[in-house]
């Protein structure tokens, strides 16, 4: 091309237009930006059919904005999706991968009566905490503060899947009012209700003591004694025999909530508890049966009956738990070692645990604290089994 050429264009017109600045071409009518990032790559972006002057101003804020870092490229445009589409979206995934997926299906489901055929990206963090504030007690649907909290979690999350997906791109909940809870539950069982409910077992379910022996001397959920058998929830299995070792004295808990294994030392009183057990099987399946060797799924019916009777009250079966923990600390074993044998993992703790092991000896130390001297349980040792010699 000429140097003529390049210094003047002829439009169709045939008027004569000067050059263009630097940095703007013109493109079947529509005028398009050359910019240059502070790195030194380039970019072209499209200004449109407007005047030069308004080309220019454009060109000039768009390198100013990528010269101070500024600008925030835009997201492409995706098509727009509806609550109810994302709420089922997530709900799928929760089935995949969730063992309580049946609690988010069901607030799901409130959720979608809500806003169901709303588009996502409309709904406004003030929305979601009208919604939450018109339930909390003594409005609406009595939610305590704690279900609150629970109900914009979950909402948070179906728009966190949105967005990983590329669907969305803002999250309303995230900014939604969040309730600062005091919920810690310091429930424990003296020794005088121990007491009293073990009499009371005795007396209507003598069957059922080493069952809340084993509950109480161990520390372990019930999940992990009697498995998930509910409708709608994955199913876990219960504790198997193949999971007790009596030769090492242990208890080897393949998949704790927290997703992985731990080891749960035994003391006197659970090893007798497994034993009373033992006999009531052929040593393979589950551990808690009833005589008649039937598969005892849940505790809740006697358990509750035996707290009614003994006049205990506000105390759950998970209680055993925070008193094995309680009695544990009460009786001076380490905090590490407490968390060892509850399979918490403290956060400063964490690394350490993770190289140096807890030393099994200190912690069957540990749970032989337990032992009362006090009183005599029913679960003395019925089978006798053979010791192996550790290799």
């Amino acid at each position: 091309m000429t140097e003529q050429a390049q210094q003047h264009r002829i439009e169709e017109s045939g008027k004569p237009t000067k050059r263009l600045p630097r940095g703007l071409r013109l493109r079947n009518g529509s005028y398009v930006a050359y910019l240059t990032h502070p790195d030194g790559r380039g970019e072209r972006r499209t200004i449109g059919n407007v005047t030069l002057k308004t080309a220019i101003q454009q060109r000039t804020i768009w390198q100013r904005e990528l010269t101070e870092a500024r600008y925030v490229k835009k997201v492409p445009r995706v098509e727009r999706r509806s609550f109810a589409a994302i709420a089922d979206a997530a709900l799928e995934y929760a089935k995949k991968f969730k063992r309580s997926w049946d609690t988010d299906a069901g607030r799901i489901k409130r959720m979608k009566e809500w806003w169901g055929s709303r588009l996502a990206d409309e709904i406004t963090t003030a929305e979601v905490d009208a919604r939450l504030y018109e339930n909390v007690a003594p409005r609406g649907e009595c939610w305590t503060e704690t279900t609150s909290n629970e109900y914009r979690v979950l909402l948070s999350t179906i728009y966190s899947r949105a967005i990983e997906r590329g669907e969305l791109t803002v999250n309303p909940a995230t900014e939604a009012h969040r309730y600062k809870l005091n919920n810690e539950r310091t429930r424990e069982l003296s020794y005088a209700e121990e007491d009293r409910l073990r009499k009371t077992i005795r007396e209507l379910y003598p069957k059922k003591e080493p069952e809340f022996d084993l509950a109480l001397h161990t520390g372990v959920r019930r999940s992990t004694l009697y498995g998930i058998h509910a409708k709608g929830r994955k199913e876990m299995p219960p504790l198997d025999w193949s999971s007790v070792n009596f030769d090492w004295k242990v208890i080897t808990v393949p998949r704790a909530k927290s997703g992985k294994k731990y080891i749960v030392p035994l003391n006197a009183v659970a090893l007798d508890a497994l034993k009373i057990l033992r006999e009531r099987s052929d040593g393979t399946g589950p551990v808690i049966r009833k005589p008649s060797g039937l598969e005892i799924r849940s505790c809740r019916k006697w358990f509750e009956n035996c707290l009614t009777k003994a006049c205990i009250e506000d105390f759950r079966w998970h209680d055993l738990r925070h008193t094995f923990g309680t009695r544990l600390r009460r009786n001076g074993v380490p905090l590490e070692d407490v968390a060892a044998l509850l399979d918490h993992g403290i956060p400063e703790l964490r690394m350490t645990l993770r190289y140096a092991h807890a030393d099994m000896d200190r912690l069957h130390q540990a749970v032989a604290t337990l032992v009362r001297t006090d009183t005599n349980t029913d679960t003395r040792p019925v089978v006798e089994f053979r010791r192996a010699e550790a290799v």
